[in-house]
């Protein structure tokens, strides 16, 4: 079966409802996605390419609902297409949004409704929704707090970091500056999420753990990419910032969502972005029922 990307998906974990928002899709050669060896994409009978053979990524947020608070983890990519370019590849390799904001209309969240947007990092795939380039600035979620670990704020916003294609646009900076909030491991930006560090992948990568009155759920941004990397951790994604650091962190999160029995929520994954993770004598990574 061929990989799609993910729909519009809830998970209530008991008095917390996730709920999946796609904004597009994201391609790639897997070849140039793991350069190091993509072999392990073709074992354990995971569905992760298209029918042309190239690997398939959702793009979007995940939208937390408690109580009466409405959070976006992380802002999608926003109404634009980046072209992801390597010498000597041949087929059409991207990223993609657009969708988002319509997708939240659907589930009733007008952009006003959101009080706070929790970024795993600043990627543009992530922070793509958090401002009108041609608005001057103007924020998308104008009630929303921005949270984000300081090694990533620095990491992005320093001298020499401006032109970089998949990093944040200097507007994305000016909104997000003007209301940073510091996260740091074990902050509690709303209640029963929590802020775990899943350095790696970029200089202060961040996920979060949701807990909820029956069941927990652990979202990992970009610390694991591709359902693959799960069951091999040593596949090596092409835009690790730390690749040695990114693996140890996969491991980590791998054995924590096994100890914890807690849904792994990857905002990435195609088709199904809440798994079920089974470290069996012969691992596995299942869709949860929802």
């Amino acid at each position: 079966m061929n990989a799609s990307p993910a729909p519009t998906t809830s998970l209530d974990l008991g008095g917390v409802t996730l709920t999946y928002v796609p904004d597009g899709e994201f391609r790639a050669e897997p070849g140039v996605a793991y350069p190091g060896g993509h072999e392990d994409l073709f074992t354990d009978g995971l569905d992760v390419l298209d029918e042309d053979g190239m690997l398939v990524l959702s793009v979007g947020a995940v939208l937390v609902t408690t109580g009466d608070r409405r959070v976006l983890v992380d802002a999608g990519i926003g109404a634009r297409t980046i072209p992801l370019v390597r010498p000597g590849t041949s087929r059409d390799a991207y990223m993609r949004g657009g969708a988002l904001l319509e997708n939240l209309r659907e589930l009733g969240v007008r952009p006003e409704d959101v009080d706070a947007v929790l970024l795993t990092h600043l990627h543009a795939d992530h922070v793509g929704w958090i401002g009108d380039e041609s608005a001057d600035g103007v924020p998308t979620f104008p009630n929303a707090e921005y949270w984000l670990s300081e090694d990533e704020w620095d990491a992005w916003a320093g001298p020499g970091q401006e032109g970089d294609a998949v990093g944040p646009r200097p507007h994305e900076l000016r909104i997000i500056g003007a209301r940073r909030r510091h996260l740091v491991e074990g902050s509690e930006p709303v209640e029963g999420v929590t802020a775990v560090a899943t350095v790696g992948h970029t200089p202060g990568h961040t996920a979060f753990s949701v807990q909820g009155t029956r069941r927990r759920a652990f979202i990992v941004g970009d610390a694991v990419h591709c359902p693959a990397e799960v069951l091999h951790p040593d596949l090596r994604w092409v835009g690790d910032h730390d690749a040695a650091t990114a693996v140890r962190t996969r491991t980590d999160i791998a054995d924590r969502v096994a100890r914890e029995g807690a849904v792994l929520v990857g905002p990435h994954f195609p088709d199904a972005v809440f798994r079920r993770y089974d470290p069996a004598a012969t691992p596995s990574l299942t869709p949860h029922p929802l």
